[in-house]
């Protein structure tokens, strides 16, 4: 089978590379997947490039051959010990707290990580959600009762957690502000952001006390900062930025009273990707076939993208 491999950290253009790979057999627990598409996560970048946060697991040489967390596809057989799936069934999940190996042809899966594509989801809007989309509803499950009266900012809305994120949080009826690049202002207030920030030209944290909750994946402000705009009884949530930033944040949330100052801890969810299924419909920005996965990467990584960046097997 066909395979996006890489032996060192590096940029993508350099180090992937397109390889005739064993296909994989599924042990017990686990679901031989045909992928027919996947998509590309910040983690993945930080795991190509070599980042302080890519490098946790594995500090001089990447943990994972092949990369590619957030899959959809078809099962071709199943290990033993499954009997939820059988071939046939089209799948998809988040494969980040196994053994990776999406950007591939063929990937074995714990069933546990997999559920069924709901009908009228095509694989690529399926691959598309796990990771950011439950990421964003689980931080946003953080501040409970969200609704009227209520302001939220998505720090970093135009990727995929901001873009699932806002289409989430629009029907609580909370008031929405979306910070990022000028290039994404339309897309992002069309799917229903009030009002948008460009973090260029404007400090989002510099008026104090304007937001019950802020999503952040950025991660681009002093922690101190963070505490002075949220309002009495407010909430951040970290979803990403730099270890720095991360560790900073959680000490200055042990600290800060009357606010709540924090890192998420996410966990994959097939139940919450159903979910999703049912409530957003995901934002892809741009499509690239296997053999150009390197171009897919680099998308991401130049912080153009809007939604999410897919990788189709066929």
């Amino acid at each position: 089978m066909r395979a996006l491999v890489y032996d060192k950290y590096g940029p993508p253009e350099q180090v992937l590379r397109l390889e005739q790979v064993p296909r994989p057999q599924p042990q017990p627990g686990e679901v031989l997947v045909r992928v027919k598409a996947a998509s590309v996560n910040s983690w993945d970048w930080d795991l190509v490039i070599g980042s302080p946060m890519g490098r946790i697991s594995g500090p001089f040489k990447p943990p994972h051959k092949i990369l590619g967390a957030d899959i959809a596809g078809t099962v071709e057989a199943v290990g033993q010990g499954v009997t939820a799936f059988q071939p046939g069934d089209a799948v998809f999940g988040d494969l980040s707290e196994g053994k990776w190996g999406g950007f591939a042809d063929y990937v074995c899966a714990p069933a546990k990580t997999l559920a069924k594509i709901p009908g009228g989801l095509a694989f690529a809007e399926a691959a598309a959600i796990p990771q950011a989309g439950a990421l964003a509803l689980q931080a946003l499950r953080k501040f409970e009762n969200l609704g009227p009266g209520h302001t939220v900012l998505f720090n970093g809305a135009g990727g995929g957690v901001g873009t699932f994120g806002i289409q989430l949080a629009k029907p609580t009826g909370a008031k929405i502000i979306a910070v990022d690049r000028a290039e994404k202002r339309e897309p992002v207030l069309a799917l229903g952001a009030d009002s948008f920030i460009d973090y260029k030209s404007a400090d989002f944290t510099a008026a104090p006390e304007s937001y019950d909750l802020i999503i952040d994946v950025v991660a681009n402000r002093p922690a101190a900062h963070f505490a002075r705009c949220l309002k009495p009884g407010g909430r951040l949530m970290l979803i990403g930025g730099t270890y720095g930033s991360l560790i900073r944040t959680a000490l200055r949330g042990l600290v800060t009273r009357e606010k709540s100052l924090g890192v998420l801890v996410y966990k994959v969810s097939p139940a919450d990707n159903l979910e999703l299924a049912g409530k957003v419909r995901p934002v892809i920005d741009s499509t690239f076939p296997l053999e150009d996965g390197a171009k897919a990467l680099r998308r991401l990584g130049s912080g153009l993208a809007v939604g999410k960046v897919i990788v189709a097997m066929v």
